[in-house]
Protein backbone atom coordinates (compact mmCIF):
# COMPACT_ATOMS: atom_id res chain seq x y z
CA UNK A 1 0.00 0.00 0.00
CA UNK A 2 2.97 2.38 0.25
CA UNK A 3 3.84 2.14 -3.36
CA UNK A 4 3.21 6.21 -4.02
CA UNK A 5 6.23 7.01 -2.17
CA UNK A 6 9.15 8.55 -3.88
CA UNK A 7 12.79 7.18 -2.43
CA UNK A 8 13.92 10.09 -4.56
CA UNK A 9 12.11 12.66 -3.20
CA UNK A 10 13.49 11.35 0.33
CA UNK A 11 9.67 9.67 1.08
CA UNK A 12 9.99 6.43 3.11
CA UNK A 13 7.72 4.37 5.73
CA UNK A 14 9.53 2.74 8.14
CA UNK A 15 8.27 0.55 10.63
CA UNK A 16 10.46 0.28 13.63
CA UNK A 17 10.20 -2.36 16.39
CA UNK A 18 9.33 -1.94 20.27
CA UNK A 19 12.37 -0.95 21.99
CA UNK A 20 14.23 0.04 25.36
CA UNK A 21 15.77 3.23 24.01
CA UNK A 22 16.11 5.35 27.00
CA UNK A 23 16.41 2.87 30.70
CA UNK A 24 15.01 0.41 31.66
CA UNK A 25 11.06 0.36 30.35
CA UNK A 26 9.39 -0.40 27.71
CA UNK A 27 7.07 2.23 25.71
CA UNK A 28 5.01 3.71 28.48
CA UNK A 29 2.97 5.28 26.19
CA UNK A 30 1.90 6.51 22.74
CA UNK A 31 4.07 9.39 23.21
CA UNK A 32 6.82 7.51 24.63
CA UNK A 33 7.27 5.69 21.84
CA UNK A 34 7.87 8.43 19.81
CA UNK A 35 10.14 10.19 22.81
CA UNK A 36 12.28 6.73 22.86
CA UNK A 37 13.15 7.10 18.90
CA UNK A 38 13.94 10.89 18.90
CA UNK A 39 17.08 10.54 17.40
CA UNK A 40 15.76 8.36 13.97
CA UNK A 41 13.49 11.89 13.71
CA UNK A 42 16.65 13.80 14.35
CA UNK A 43 18.81 11.85 11.92
CA UNK A 44 16.04 12.78 9.23
CA UNK A 45 15.17 16.72 9.95
CA UNK A 46 11.49 16.63 8.65
CA UNK A 47 9.55 19.44 8.46
CA UNK A 48 6.72 17.77 10.03
CA UNK A 49 5.45 14.39 11.63
CA UNK A 50 2.87 12.32 10.85
CA UNK A 51 1.87 10.18 14.12
CA UNK A 52 -0.15 7.35 13.05
CA UNK A 53 -2.19 4.54 14.97
CA UNK A 54 -1.76 0.95 13.98
CA UNK A 55 -5.13 -0.72 15.24
CA UNK A 56 -6.98 1.25 12.74
CA UNK A 57 -8.38 -0.01 9.42
CA UNK A 58 -8.83 3.02 7.08
CA UNK A 59 -7.40 4.07 3.63
CA UNK A 60 -6.62 7.91 3.40
CA UNK A 61 -3.94 10.03 1.53
CA UNK A 62 -1.95 11.86 3.95
CA UNK A 63 -1.29 14.45 1.66
CA UNK A 64 -4.28 16.68 2.12
CA UNK A 65 -4.20 16.77 5.56
CA UNK A 66 -0.51 17.42 5.82
CA UNK A 67 -1.35 20.55 3.35
CA UNK A 68 -4.61 21.40 5.75
CA UNK A 69 -2.12 21.62 8.51
CA UNK A 70 0.47 24.15 6.68
CA UNK A 71 -2.65 26.31 4.96
CA UNK A 72 -3.77 27.00 8.52
CA UNK A 73 -0.70 27.86 10.29
CA UNK A 74 -1.42 24.85 12.68
CA UNK A 75 0.92 23.68 15.50
CA UNK A 76 -0.45 19.97 15.86
CA UNK A 77 -3.44 18.76 14.11
CA UNK A 78 -5.71 15.48 14.83
CA UNK A 79 -7.46 13.70 12.04
CA UNK A 80 -11.17 13.30 13.03
CA UNK A 81 -14.42 11.59 12.80
CA UNK A 82 -18.14 11.96 13.30
CA UNK A 83 -18.82 9.03 15.67
CA UNK A 84 -22.29 8.84 17.97
CA UNK A 85 -22.08 9.94 21.23
CA UNK A 86 -22.86 6.86 23.38
CA UNK A 87 -19.50 5.52 22.08
CA UNK A 88 -17.38 8.24 23.68
CA UNK A 89 -15.83 6.02 26.10
CA UNK A 90 -13.53 4.57 23.47
CA UNK A 91 -12.00 7.57 21.98
CA UNK A 92 -10.70 10.86 22.12
CA UNK A 93 -13.33 14.10 21.96
CA UNK A 94 -13.01 16.99 21.07
CA UNK A 95 -14.62 20.43 20.58
CA UNK A 96 -14.50 22.85 17.93
CA UNK A 97 -14.65 26.44 16.77
CA UNK A 98 -16.41 26.58 13.34
CA UNK A 99 -13.26 26.80 12.20
CA UNK A 100 -11.99 23.55 13.27
CA UNK A 101 -9.65 25.17 16.01
CA UNK A 102 -9.54 22.59 18.71
CA UNK A 103 -10.76 24.06 22.37
CA UNK A 104 -10.95 21.23 24.16
CA UNK A 105 -9.86 17.16 24.26
CA UNK A 106 -11.42 14.82 26.61
CA UNK A 107 -10.16 12.19 26.64
CA UNK A 108 -12.83 8.66 26.88
CA UNK A 109 -15.43 11.24 28.65
CA UNK A 110 -18.66 9.70 30.04
CA UNK A 111 -20.16 13.01 29.24
CA UNK A 112 -18.76 14.50 26.32
CA UNK A 113 -19.35 17.71 23.59
CA UNK A 114 -21.81 17.09 20.84
CA UNK A 115 -21.34 18.71 17.68
CA UNK A 116 -23.28 22.03 17.32
CA UNK A 117 -27.29 21.29 15.71
CA UNK A 118 -26.12 17.33 16.49
CA UNK A 119 -26.58 16.49 19.91
CA UNK A 120 -26.11 12.51 18.87
CA UNK A 121 -23.02 13.16 17.51
CA UNK A 122 -19.23 13.82 18.60
CA UNK A 123 -15.67 14.10 17.14
CA UNK A 124 -13.27 11.49 18.10
CA UNK A 125 -9.80 11.47 17.48
CA UNK A 126 -8.80 8.59 15.33
CA UNK A 127 -4.76 8.78 16.51
CA UNK A 128 -3.33 10.44 13.74
CA UNK A 129 -1.65 13.65 13.96
CA UNK A 130 0.91 16.42 12.28
CA UNK A 131 3.34 17.81 14.32
CA UNK A 132 5.78 20.81 13.40
CA UNK A 133 8.80 19.07 14.22
CA UNK A 134 10.92 21.24 16.61
CA UNK A 135 7.58 21.49 18.95
CA UNK A 136 6.93 18.01 18.83
CA UNK A 137 10.80 17.14 20.52
CA UNK A 138 9.89 20.00 22.79
CA UNK A 139 6.65 18.41 23.96
CA UNK A 140 8.03 15.04 24.32
CA UNK A 141 11.19 16.03 25.76
CA UNK A 142 8.63 17.95 28.63
CA UNK A 143 6.68 15.02 28.84
CA UNK A 144 9.37 12.50 29.38
CA UNK A 145 10.35 14.57 32.38
CA UNK A 146 7.02 14.69 33.97
CA UNK A 147 6.51 11.88 36.14
CA UNK A 148 2.68 12.01 36.63
CA UNK A 149 2.84 11.51 33.37
CA UNK A 150 0.76 8.50 31.44
CA UNK A 151 2.58 9.62 27.71
CA UNK A 152 0.10 9.36 26.14
CA UNK A 153 -0.80 11.74 23.18
CA UNK A 154 -4.58 11.66 23.54
CA UNK A 155 -4.22 11.94 27.58
CA UNK A 156 -1.86 14.39 27.87
CA UNK A 157 0.15 15.90 24.82
CA UNK A 158 -2.70 17.07 22.47
CA UNK A 159 -4.68 18.69 25.61
CA UNK A 160 -1.97 20.39 27.11
CA UNK A 161 -1.21 21.80 23.84
CA UNK A 162 -4.71 23.40 23.48
CA UNK A 163 -4.60 26.69 25.37
CA UNK A 164 -1.07 27.90 23.88
CA UNK A 165 -1.07 26.22 20.47
CA UNK A 166 -2.45 26.55 17.28
CA UNK A 167 -4.39 22.44 17.68
CA UNK A 168 -6.40 22.30 14.42
CA UNK A 169 -8.91 19.23 13.68
CA UNK A 170 -9.12 17.57 10.20
CA UNK A 171 -12.17 16.00 9.18
CA UNK A 172 -11.50 12.48 7.70
CA UNK A 173 -13.53 13.19 4.57
CA UNK A 174 -13.74 12.38 0.95
CA UNK A 175 -12.49 15.70 -0.41
CA UNK A 176 -14.79 16.16 -3.22
CA UNK A 177 -17.92 15.21 -1.79
CA UNK A 178 -17.19 16.13 2.11
CA UNK A 179 -18.47 12.38 3.40
CA UNK A 180 -17.00 11.01 6.26
CA UNK A 181 -14.48 8.40 4.85
CA UNK A 182 -14.77 4.37 6.59
CA UNK A 183 -12.52 4.00 9.43
CA UNK A 184 -12.40 1.48 12.18
CA UNK A 185 -10.43 1.21 15.36
CA UNK A 186 -9.83 -2.34 15.84
CA UNK A 187 -7.59 -1.92 19.21
CA UNK A 188 -10.16 -4.36 21.45
CA UNK A 189 -11.30 -7.40 20.56
CA UNK A 190 -14.49 -6.52 20.60
CA UNK A 191 -14.08 -3.67 18.12
CA UNK A 192 -12.03 -5.95 15.90
CA UNK A 193 -14.75 -8.70 15.85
Amino acid sequence: GWSYLRGELGEFIDVIPAQQQIGKHWYRGTADCVYQNLDYLRQHSPNHVLVLAGDHIYKMDYGPMIAYHVEKGADITVGVVEVPKHESRSFGVMTTTEWNRITRFAEKPAEPDTMPGRPDSILASMGIYVFNTRLLEKLLIEDAADPSSSHDFGKNIIPASIADRQVFAYPFQDVKTRAQNYWRDVGTIDAFY
